[in-house]
């Protein structure tokens, strides 16, 4: 009997089995489903992933990606609703690896310790992970619309860290958008950081890397005083009386 028949004989009897038996062997079958679609888009991620690092986000072609992945461009919607989707993806891909690396930091220590031991960790993953540093970076240039919940909680953990030392006093600054302020800093100086140090010399790095630490807390701790006020302007020069005729 050829297999053709063996199916059909197994169809024909499905109704005969016992109920919990066909809901198992139907859970069984979305389950594999569920598993291909996965497997699919890990593969057209992939992909993504490739041509995004080699022509950055405002040239990331889809009929590349579908040929690398060994699709046809119209299958890639099967699985992204758009190329800004994918690139999406990529990035909450990104920042859930590097909400990994972060959550390792104690939550005990004090915020300013604290603040520098994020900072070591991030230059940490972007030296080991480059390109998931370089989505995440090409993601934000481009990002619309709503942010994803990897993307929120990146921002809570760093915000948080400065909005507990605002609020016992560790920081001279209190106000409520001081916390976004320093944030900023410090995001700014980390991934300046990654980026100088990703451009150097391997020697150059290396002792730029001795650094990071010191030039982190050197940030933090500027954080601690009273921002000095500003110089006060020079007065103008008094007008020279003009001359008797």
């Amino acid at each position: 009997m050829r297999p053709e028949h063996h199916r059909g004989r197994r169809l024909r009897h499905a109704g005969d089995q016992p109920a919990e038996l066909r809901d198992a062997l139907a859970d069984r079958f979305v389950e594999r489903r569920a598993r291909r679609h996965r497997e699919t888009r890990d593969e057209i991620l992939l992909a993504a992933r490739e041509v995004l690092l080699e022509r950055g986000a405002t040239d990331l072609s889809l009929r590349e990606i579908a040929r690398r992945a060994g699709f046809s461009p119209g299958a890639l919607y099967k699985y992204f609703d758009s190329k800004d989707d994918m690139v999406k993806a990529l990035a909450d891909r990104a920042m859930g690896a590097l909400l990994e690396a972060l959550a390792a930091v104690p939550t005990e220590m004090p915020p300013d310790e604290r603040a520098v031991e994020i900072g070591m960790a991030y230059l940490e993953f972007a030296r080991h992970n480059p390109e998931d540093v370089a989505v995440v970076t090409m993601h934000e240039s481009v990002a619309v619309g709503p942010h994803s919940t990897e993307h929120e909680q990146l921002e809570e953990t760093v915000l948080n860290v400065f909005r507990e030392g605002a609020a016992s006093g560790v920081f001279s600054m209190t106000a409520p958008e001081d916390a976004e302020f320093m944030t900023y800093g410090a995001w700014a100086l980390a991934q300046g950081l990654a980026t100088l140090e990703q451009r150097q010399r391997p020697a150059t790095a290396a002792r730029l890397r001795k650094q990071q630490r010191r030039l982190l807390c050197a940030f933090v701790n500027g954080l601690k005083t009273e921002p000095a006020p500003p110089a006060p302007k020079p007065a103008p020069p008094a007008s020279k009386p003009a001359p008797q005729t």
